[in-house]
């Protein structure tokens, strides 16, 4: 039963990979894809599918748009990030605002997230 659950997971993963938010396009694209710490688009851990993942700093990076403002919505990000921070995770919190309208200060507080999990100049091998 738990293969079936992670089967659903990463085709559900792979499918936010292929549609993601213009927001999630700009930071990607623009930023994380060639952070020379390897950082990781749409991935499973247990049950929820993160924005961005970044294993070596155990850094997950979540953009909130205006469907994160829908009733209920709070709540499940609540309980996401609570069960994401037991299993050892930081999780940064950004507005899909900040990305179109901050760029550069939103790549700087990500870079600060990063170095403060003190893997300042460990590069993935990938």
């Amino acid at each position: 039963m738990l293969h079936a659950y992670y089967t659903k997971s990463q085709k559900n993963a792979r499918s936010l990979r292929r549609n993601m938010t213009p927001s999630e396009r700009h930071l990607w694209y623009d930023f994380l894809k060639t952070y020379p710490i390897r950082f990781w688009k749409q991935r499973p851990i247990g049950p929820y599918i993160v924005d961005f993942l970044c294993y070596d700093a155990a850094l997950v990076v979540e953009l909130d748009g205006s469907s994160h403002d829908a009733a209920g919505q709070y709540d499940h990000d609540e309980r996401r990030t609570h069960y994401l921070k037991n299993h050892g995770f930081r999780v940064l919190r950004l507005g899909n605002y900040d990305v179109q309208k901050h760029f550069e200060e939103v790549c700087a507080f990500i870079d600060r997230a990063v170095k403060d999990r003190g893997i300042e100049g460990r590069f993935s091998s990938q």
